[in-house]
């Protein structure tokens, strides 16, 4: 049986990959995501549709878009870890490379929850 830590690591390398079905195959139909206050489009996105939408315009938007897990921790069915982003602007090749928390929740094999801070 895998680790959360693994199963959250594979979610990642999906959204690396840009491969959006691969990400949410691991995700429970009702995911939520709640990203950086701070961010222009910050909400809630519930379900695979609107995870989607969300992640595929971040997609559009960024060129070479990686996302980094540093040093992630399983505590109970949550993994926390810092993360490295970076990427491009694609319209203004603005270089982005910043730093902050993720705290997903893992139950039964699937993700099912993801909070982002600062």
């Amino acid at each position: 049986m895998q680790s959360r830590v693994e199963q959250v690591r594979e979610i990642v390398d999906a959204l690396n990959r840009g491969d959006v079905d691969g990400m949410l195959a691991r995700m429970h139909p009702d995911f939520e995501w709640r990203p950086l206050e701070a961010s222009p489009v910050a909400r809630v996105y519930r379900g695979h549709e609107e995870v989607r939408h969300y992640v595929e315009d971040w997609l559009a938007t960024m060129e070479d878009l990686r996302i980094e897990l540093v040093d992630p921790a399983e505590t109970g069915d949550q993994v926390v870890s810092m993360v490295r982003a970076y990427g491009r602007g694609t319209a203004s090749g603005l270089e982005v490379d910043t730093s902050f928390r993720h705290v997903w929740t893992v139950r039964d094999g699937l993700a099912v929850a993801l909070e982002e801070h600062p």
